[in-house]
């Protein structure tokens, strides 16, 4: 492997920080994590209606992953990650449907875009770098 390689799995996963590439990293237990018990817990006591998260179920934008090409090359595990992320946020979704928890809203930035479409009376709304979204009843 060679040594740039090796600097960006680092810099990724461990955190490394220089003057070039400083606190843009990937933090180590920042994986999502499904919860059954939790969840059950929780629906137990509230209903949800708003869902806000780095990332999204596999059904929404942005679905090319054609943009991570080329940090697989360096970063072997990436893609597999990313797509056990996506299946996550998928597991969550379709929990809380079928708790029959009046979701309305879904929100989620990972992608640095602007998108929102409507899925199933769902709306899902992919907030850019520095967009804002209001919340209303």
């Amino acid at each position: 492997m060679n040594e740039w390689k090796k600097y960006c799995i680092k810099y990724r996963i461990e955190g490394i920080q220089d003057d070039i590439l400083s606190k843009n990293f990937y933090w180590t237990g920042e994986t999502p994590v499904y919860n059954d018990e939790m969840l059950g817990l929780i629906g137990s006591q509230f209903s949800i209606d708003t869902v806000i998260t780095h990332t999204a179920p596999h059904f929404c934008e942005l679905i090319s992953k054609s943009g991570l090409q080329s940090f697989a090359a360096l970063d072997e595990s990436l893609l597999n990650d990313v797509e056990e992320e996506r299946a996550t946020m998928t597991k969550l979704y379709n929990r809380l449907v079928n708790d029959s928890h009046p979701l309305k809203r879904w929100y989620y930035g990972h992608f640095h875009q602007t998108w929102s479409s409507s899925i199933n009376g769902v709306l899902f709304k992919m907030l850019d770098i520095i967009e804002f979204a209001a919340i209303y009843n």
